[in-house]
């Protein structure tokens, strides 16, 4: 397909199978909207190579088989309000992530990032970050502990008080 000037694409839930994030997809040069969950894609994350991610305003490809690291994709969109990848086989240190100031919604559920969970998180509206890898003291944040439950040793509100030393 030769595709110029989409602003929203949604492919959510189907039956294409898709196993890479479309080259056309890419290509396109003004997607404000990217929603590719449950799509069969099975790609390195580090293989979408968007010819401008800058302008990505929402991110959805929950329900993939994607591996690798979220950080190049989310440190490279500038007005990036939300990212959704719960579900996939993602790994990375989650504090490496950079959150913009209109960043607003973060789920990373059911995946295999590590590491401590930054500050910057208290900033968001919405947040999951459950079924992964992290540990550590959580920041003071308003978030259920549903949102960190399956992690392998964060600790604080609203978890478990973290062990004194």
């Amino acid at each position: 397909m030769n595709v110029k000037g989409i602003e929203s694409l949604d492919l959510s839930n189907n039956s294409f199978h898709l196993r890479n994030i479309p080259k056309w997809v890419a290509s396109s040069p003004i997607i404000f909207s990217l929603k590719l969950a449950n799509c069969g894609i099975k790609m390195r994350l580090e293989d979408f190579k968007p010819s401008e991610t800058q302008f990505y305003d929402f991110i959805d490809l929950s329900g993939n088989e994607i591996s690798g690291s979220a950080i190049g994709l989310v440190n490279s969109t500038e007005y990036l309000v939300g990212f959704w990848v719960s579900g996939n086989m993602l790994k990375f240190d989650l504090g490496k992530l950079r959150f913009g100031e209109r960043f607003k919604y973060l789920d990373l559920s059911g995946n295999s990032v590590f590491g401590k969970v930054p500050n910057s998180v208290v900033g968001l509206e919405k947040l999951d970050l459950s079924y992964n890898h992290l540990c550590g003291q959580l920041p003071k944040n308003k978030f259920p502990a549903s949102a960190f439950v399956g992690n392998d040793c964060l600790c604080g509100s609203p978890l478990y008080p973290c062990k004194k030393a």
